[in-house]
């Protein structure tokens, strides 16, 4: 029996996929993943792995953020490698065993759905390229739509583009997913935005409250209890997670991780949630198999 599972391992190894993926991840497989995970850098540091809601129906993970034994992921709907946007949804899912609990569709004009975040009393920030749209969480989930839940509309332009968002309990963080280094910068807005420029002229640059260079391909951000900033950056090819200073944009970190990582967000233990979108349907044909939200302890990272 040993010699069979050391076997077992052997081959999986060769094929990417690691025993404890194909075991532990939680919630409802996806019918057209025939195998497992593929192993993926610093694989030690990952706690808990949740398949990514949506996947069968075509959806393509992007925006993460934790609420209470809960992460909401957002995604857009394309099979196609061509086609990099389409109809948006919000979906909730539980960190205790990956069941969906809801989900609710954005409006129309989303196209992307690349950041989430919560700035409490039951208040969500979904970031589109050129918009935030702010929602009361409950109410759209009861709905599953926004047509009642929609607080605020906030249209960006120049250079603010809503790639990823997040919030350090003061002011909100937003950034843009740039492959030329002298554009990937991430903005600090205040939250007065949202009464300021609600349904009027799109805000700018400038009047953001401070500008900090990014790595390039940034597709997700997140604030830790000490005030750091930890950025997530990938492609087809590599995946990353950076710890900048929040002031400078300096790089105080980085360590590989899975193509295909998009946005982060710190849970109540300090531990760090993530999504990839390698191996959703419109990515099956990627190196890796990753489809996942998984939750990571950045204490272990090497």
């Amino acid at each position: 029996m040993l010699l069979l599972r050391l076997m077992a391992c052997t081959l999986m190894a060769a094929l990417g996929v690691t025993m404890s993926s194909m075991a532990d991840t939680l919630g409802p497989k996806p019918a057209y993943i025939s195998g497992g995970l593929s192993t993926v850098p610093n694989e030690q540091a990952i706690r808990r792995t949740l398949w990514a809601p949506g996947l069968d129906d075509g959806y393509v993970p992007q925006g993460l953020t934790y609420l209470a034994g809960t992460v909401l992921v957002s995604g857009y709907n394309s099979t196609d490698p061509k086609v990099n946007h389409g109809p948006c949804r919000v979906f909730s899912v539980s960190t205790k065993d990956g069941t969906p609990t809801g989900y609710f569709d954005l409006p129309p004009d989303c196209g992307h759905a690349g950041g989430l975040v919560m700035l409490g009393g039951g208040m969500l920030v979904v970031a589109d390229t050129r918009t935030l749209y702010k929602i009361d969480l409950a109410r759209a989930l009861a709905s599953q739509h926004t047509k009642d839940a929609l607080v605020s509309v906030v249209k960006l332009a120049g250079a603010l583009k809503g790639s990823f968002v997040d919030f350090d309990g003061t002011d909100l963080w937003i950034g843009s997913s740039e492959k030329e280094a002298a554009k990937a910068k991430a903005h600090r807005l205040s939250l007065d935005i949202f009464d300021q420029f609600n349904g009027k002229a799109a805000i700018r640059e400038d009047q953001a409250l401070a500008t900090i260079p990014i790595p390039t391909e940034a597709n997700g951000m997140a604030c830790d209890a000490s005030g750091s900033l930890w950025l997530a950056s990938s492609n087809s090819k590599y995946g990353a997670l950076y710890q900048l200073d929040a002031k400078t944009g300096d790089i105080k970190s980085r360590f590989d991780m899975v193509i295909g990582i998009e946005d982060l967000g710190f849970d109540a233990d300090g531990k760090l949630w993530a999504v990839s979108e390698a191996g959703s349907r419109r990515w099956s044909k990627w190196a890796a198999t990753y489809p996942v939200t998984f939750q990571m302890d950045v204490s272990a990272l090497k």
